[in-house]
C-alpha cells in the first residue's frame, strides 16, 4: 500500500498544483483583460486629443494659406494691370509709328509717282534732274579698265 499512498500524494499535489495554477492564470488573465482596457481608454482619449489638434492646426493653416493666396491674387492682378498698360502703351505707340511710317511712304510714293509722270509726260530729263537728297555727291563711273 506504500505505492498507492505515494502515488495519491503524488498526483493529489500535482492537481493542487493544477488547480492553484488555473486560478493564477485566471487571476493574471482577469488582471491584464483589466489593464488592456485601461490601456485602450487611455490611447483612445490620447489619440482624440491628439485629432482635436491636428483639427485646430489645420484650420490655422487653412486660414493662413486662404490669406496667403489672397496675397498672391492681388499681387497677380496688380501685375497683370501693369502689363496690361504696358502693352497698351506699346500698342499706342506702334500705331504712332505705323502712322508716321505710312506718311512717309505715301509721300515718297507721290513724289516717284509725280517724277515718272513728268518723266513720262517728258517735261524732265532725267539726266539732267537734280540729284536725290540720299545720293552721294560723287557720280560713280567706271573705267575702262574695270569694264574689260
Amino acid at each position: 500500500m506504500g505505492v498507492s499512498n505515494f502515488l495519491k500524494n503524488l498526483f493529489g499535489k500535482a492537481k493542487e498544483t493544477a488547480d492553484e495554477m488555473a486560478h493564477d492564470a485566471s487571476e493574471a488573465a482577469t488582471k491584464l483583460k483589466t489593464e488592456a482596457s485601461e490601456m485602450a481608454h487611455k490611447v483612445s482619449e490620447k489619440a482624440k486629443h491628439v485629432v482635436e489638434e491636428i483639427k485646430e492646426e489645420s484650420a490655422e493653416l487653412m486660414e493662413d494659406a486662404k490669406e496667403v493666396g489672397g496675397k498672391i491674387k492681388e499681387k497677380a492682378s496688380e501685375a497683370y494691370d501693369e502689363l496690361k498698360e504696358e502693352t497698351q502703351e506699346l500698342a499706342e505707340d506702334a500705331k504712332e509709328m505705323g502712322g508716321k511710317i505710312k506718311s512717309k511712304v505715301s509721300e515718297v510714293a507721290n513724289d516717284v509717282k509725280q517724277k515718272v509722270e513728268d518723266f513720262v509726260d517728258g517735261d524732265e530729263d532725267p539726266k539732267t534732274s537734280p540729284p536725290e537728297e540720299n545720293a552721294t555727291s560723287e557720280p560713280t563711273t567706271e573705267s575702262p579698265e574695270t569694264k574689260q
